[in-house]
Order: structure tokens, then sequence, then C-alpha cells
């Protein structure tokens, strides 16, 4: 085998190394691509773009742990583009349905707060720009679905009530966490 040879093969895994940060990157990419499909409030285009959004969030963490180039750095990127997408669903609900939004402002304006706040006291305190478990995900479905749902037929008592509780269990288990990490960061000092 001849060096160039050698070359191109061992630039083929790194390269491959790499698609769980493009599938993220992708993900960014199809979220403004749905801001011009919500705009033009081309429902089917829309549907399709979201839904994409959402394969290339369920494809990234697993495919980055099967090839064993999971890593801080990709979970950062999962989780930054995560933050868009899902900051995106009640701009992209607004740009279909104003009146939804505006009849729940004062709920979605505090969620979107308390979760962008979340996200980066994380960054500062863990190192970790998110949090990537199931009821975080549970609760990106939930947003997902009730903004379907919303677009398409309103808001149904039952979903919303699902989301508030689902949203705030997340947000609770996140502040949890950083409440934790201050409190043994405080204590620390002292036992030495």
């Amino acid at each position: 085998m001849s060096v160039e040879t050698s070359r191109v093969g061992a630039a083929r895994p790194r390269l491959v190394g790499y698609l769980p940060h493009a599938l993220s990157f992708l993900r960014v990419a199809f979220v403004g691509l749905t801001y011009g499909a919500a705009w033009r409030r081309d429902a089917p285009q829309f549907a399709i773009l979201v839904l994409l959004a959402v394969l290339t969030d369920v494809l990234d963490g697993p495919l980055a742990r099967y090839l064993g180039t999971a890593s801080r750095f990709g979970a950062n990127v999962d989780s930054a583009a995560d933050l868009v997408f899902y900051a995106s669903l009640p701009v992209w609900t607004w740009l279909f349905r104003p009146d939804l939004v505006m009849a729940n402002l004062p709920i979605i304006l505090a969620f979107a707060v308390l979760y962008v706040s979340a996200n980066f006291l994380s960054q500062r305190a863990l190192g970790a720009l998110g949090v990537h478990n199931r009821l975080s995900r549970t609760s990106g479905t939930v947003g997902v679905v009730v903004t379907f749902y919303g677009i398409l037929w309103g808001l149904n008592p039952w979903l919303y009530v699902l989301a508030i509780a689902v949203l705030s269990a997340d947000l609770a288990q996140r502040y949890g966490a950083l409440i934790r990490h201050a409190l043994a960061n405080r204590r620390a000092p002292q036992d030495r």
C-alpha cells in the first residue's frame, strides 16, 4: 500500500467522525429554511423541514456514540442547534397563528427566558450547554407536537396542560442540577 493510499484511508474515518457535527449544523440550516416556509405559510414544506430537523436531532447523538466520536464539543454543538430549533417553535407558531401566541405570550416568554437562561448557566457552571436525557427529549417532543397541533387545529387544553407539566419538570431538573452543582462547590472548599 502506498503512502498516498494510507493517507486517503486515514482521512476517510476522520471525515466520517464529523458527520454527527454536520447533522447538528444541518439542523440549523433546516431551521433557517423553515422560517421561509412559515413566513409563506407553506404548511407542507414547513412540516417536511421540521421533520428533517427533528431527524437530524434524533440521529446526531447516537451516530456520534456509534462512531466513537462523542465529545463535549459535539454535545454543545447539538445543544446549540437544539436551542435554535426549540426557540423557533413559538416564532413559527406566531407566523401561522399569531392569535394563539398572543393569547399565551406571558407563559411562552417565561419558558423561553427560563430555558435560555438554564442553557447558558449550565454552560458556565458545568461546561455543557444543555441536558441530554429522556426528560429533555420528552420536552422537545412535546414542544414539537404542541406546535404542530396548535398550528393545524388550535390549542387543545389537554395538550396545553401536558406541555406545561413536562416543560416545568424539565426546567426543574435543569435548575436542580445547577443548584446541586453550586451547593457541592460551596461545600468543597470547607471539606479541604
